[in-house]
């Protein structure tokens, strides 16, 4: 393909619009800044990570097997600074092939075939899973708000077994960690994965699995690995602590679940607590028969607006009583994150559980629920 722009941000607008924005009830989409448009005195919008990329489907593999084979992780730059290293999540499939790992500039769309600062880095992959980090030793410059190619490519022919670079299915069109706002994430709608055949670049689509750190220390990037299952059942509550950075009305509440197997025994609550935590609101989030083993968003509108304030902690959470381990329910979200400073919200929002019916939490800041608040000002 020479120029499949076109194509990707008429996909991104689409599955922003649906999926992470939350479009069918929204009045007026939030920018990087979190602020919405609309009109008239109350405006709505979408607060969360409701990035459900990978979800449904899985993880998938970019692989080199051959000496011309690449992968390209193209991302827009958030920060400028000077990049000091990368992390990237690749495997050897088999034997230990070496790799070149570096930060290329973009040539409408693609990557221009050049390392920066004549930078690039040999890597030896083995069959464990997992981060690689590189050290950029003499350093690449990063502009903000221009995009770059982490082009990942054999570096030996033949190549010694085949490597594998891992990435979400689906995309996410965006870094989970926005500074300006950390309520909602930093939409980058270039933000894909693209596969070098042997003959031409090729997009892919996904959503990339990567982290730049800066020579002072800040870092960008998408750095979960893996979308998985918290189970709600008993005294077993689960949710997201949320700090919220502005004053809020919550109106709606949305998460993605499913039932684990058979249908649970109860039906599955939410409860929005305070601070000290009271119970602010509550009540019926699904009914026992309206969910089944396949995950999907379940929203519930409140019967009326719960006011958040800014700097406070709140938790909100899915329960079921009268719901057994066996027949419980699921709650999705990220987790295996590299760096949790850039996470969801960074360390002011994380995954919490309770399980003792909501006396004490546990707060897990390498996880976040997958979940949409909509919200009035």
């Amino acid at each position: 393909m020479k120029n499949p722009r076109a194509a990707l941000i008429l996909v991104a607008v689409a599955i922003l619009a649906a999926s992470i924005a939350g479009a069918v009830f929204l009045l007026g989409q939030p920018n990087n800044d979190g602020n919405g448009g609309g009109s008239g005195n109350q405006t709505l919008s979408v607060v969360g990570f409701p990035v459900d990329a990978g979800l449904h489907n899985g993880k998938d593999v970019m692989w080199i097997r051959t000496p011309d084979q690449k992968v390209s992780i193209r991302f827009t730059a958030r920060i400028s600074g000077t990049a000091s290293s990368l992390a990237f999540y690749a495997f050897a499939y088999e034997g230990q092939p070496t790799v070149r790992v570096g930060i290329q500039g973009d040539s409408e769309g693609l990557p221009d075939g050049e390392w920066i600062n004549d930078n690039s880095v040999l890597v030896q992959l083995n069959q464990i899973t997992g981060f690689r980090a590189v050290d950029l030793a003499s350093g690449v410059q990063i502009q903000s708000g221009e995009e770059y190619h982490i082009v990942v490519e054999a570096a030996e022919d033949p190549l010694n077994g085949s490597a594998g670079v891992f990435v979400y299915y689906a995309n996410g069109f965006g870094q989970p960690f926005n500074p300006i706002n950390p309520d909602i994430i930093w939409n980058d709608t270039a933000m894909s994965v693209l596969a070098h055949s042997g003959q031409s670049w090729v997009e892919k689509n996904k959503w990339p699995i990567f982290v730049i750190k800066y020579t002072n220390g800040a870092m960008e990037g998408q750095p979960y690995s893996l979308a998985a299952p918290w189970v709600v059942w008993g005294d077993t509550y689960v949710g997201q602590t949320f700090v919220p950075t502005k004053d809020y009305k919550i109106t709606k509440i949305a998460f993605d679940v499913s039932t684990k197997q058979a249908a649970p025994q109860d039906k599955l609550y939410y409860q929005i607590r305070g601070p000290n935590n009271q119970i602010l609101a509550n009540g019926v989030f699904a009914e026992p028969g309206q969910l089944t083993a396949w995950q999907c968003w379940v929203e519930v509108e409140l019967p009326s607006p719960v006011a958040l304030k800014a700097g406070e902690t709140y938790r909100i959470v899915l329960l079921s009583p009268g719901s057994s381990l066996e027949n419980a329910y699921l709650l999705y979200g990220h987790e295996f994150c590299y760096n949790s400073s850039i996470g969801y919200g960074g360390h002011r929002h994380a995954i919490t559980s309770s399980f003792d019916g909501g006396e004490r939490w546990a707060d897990n800041y390498d996880a976040d629920a997958i979940f949409r608040l909509t919200v009035s000002n």
